[in-house]
Parts: C-alpha cells; structure tokens; sequence
C-alpha cells in the first residue's frame, strides 16, 4: 500500500502525488491500453481521489502525454551503464529481445496509436523525441570527431531510421512475433554500425571494415 500523502503544488514535477499517478497511469495503459483506460481506473490504481488527478492533469490525454515525456527520457537517457558512445545508443536501440514488453515500452506503444487521433499525444512523443535528441547531441558530436558516424552520413537519419527498428521491435514483440537468434541479430547490427563509419584503409582497398 502507498503511504499517505499530503496536498501539494501541482507545479511540483517531483511530489510523491504526481510521481505515483502517473507510474500508475503507466500500468494501467500498458495492462489496459489507451482506448480501454479510463480516468477512474488510473485514480483506483494510484489509491488517491478524483480530485488529486484533475488537480494536476487536464484530461486523461494529458496524463498520457506526461507519462510518455517522463517514460521516454527516463528509457533514453545516456550516461547508463554501457553507453558512453553513440555506437552504444544505436546498439541498444536495435537489440533484438524477447518477451512481454515493460511498462514504459507499452506506454510507448500506446502512445504512438493514440497519437493517430489525439494532437495533444502526437506532440508529446515528438517532445519526448527532441528531449532526447539534446541528450544525444555531445555523443552525436563525438562521434563524427572520431569516425563512428562518417563526415557525409547524417546523424538525423541515422537516428530516425533506428528509432524506426526500435518501436518496430516493439511492435512485433507485442504480437508475439518470434524473434531472431539474438546473436545472429547482434551480428547484423555490428554490421550495420560498421557501414556508417569513416572507412578505413583497409576498406577503401577492398579489404575489411573495423
């Protein structure tokens, strides 16, 4: 059970009320989906009142927007263990994996089909996506300094094109699609990476990529 909690400041991002609807909300759109979820289901969940929710979000919308903004940093965010290069951002991001998706990656996908019919959703994905485009930017920027991403690629489409692979992966988990023998899938992906690296010698002489 939650402990009780007191009234706050709906500007407070980081007050325990707003923390735990929406980490409720997150449960609930991913057990339930958009379509299914109701404002009252997410209040049951959280354990609070009618009141603690419009007090801080307009509309069950607006609780899925803030549930993307937060979730979606929260997922992209650089400087966890094994990312310090942007080769390790575009390795997480088309990594081949099984099973039930997480909480956060069923808020995504929930997100990107409300977005077809709610503006206010479709904004907020494309604000998670430039939040998370700032954070990449010094890896994006060291990168073509040491020739992970060569001088004439260009890092917009290279991001674009594995976000793309990422929420694809997630679609096809959430179907129940098998996925490939996750070496194999490895594999492909070092490949791939390779190719859009400055060439080495070696390379441009017909030989092996690094």
């Amino acid at each position: 059970m939650y402990p009780p909690v007191e009234a706050d400041d709906p500007r407070d991002s980081d007050h325990p009320i707003r923390v735990r609807l929406l980490d409720a909300a997150a449960r609930v759109f991913a057990r339930q989906g958009y379509a299914g979820t109701k404002v009252m289901d997410i209040v049951r969940e959280a354990g609070l009142s009618t009141g603690a929710v419009y007090g801080r979000f307009r509309s069950k919308n607006d609780l899925l927007r803030a549930a993307v903004l937060e979730r979606t940093v929260h997922v992209a965010r650089l400087g966890d263990p094994g990312i310090t290069r942007v080769a390790d951002l575009l390795a997480r991001m088309g990594r081949v994996t099984s099973g039930p998706l997480s909480d956060d990656e069923a808020v995504r996908l929930e997100a990107f089909v409300a977005a077809r019919r709610e503006p206010e959703v479709a904004q907020a994905i494309n604000d998670a996506i430039a939040r998370g485009r700032a954070i990449t930017q010094p890896l994006l920027d060291a990168a073509v300094a040491d020739g992970t991403l060569a001088s004439d690629v260009d890092p917009e489409a290279v991001l674009f094109y594995m976000r793309s692979v990422g929420l694809g992966m997630l679609l096809q988990r959430a179907a129940g699609v098998p996925a490939p023998d996750p070496a194999a899938g490895e594999s492909l992906l070092g490949r791939l990476l390779a190719s859009i690296g400055e060439a080495t010698s070696e390379s441009e002489n017909g030989g092996s990529s690094r």
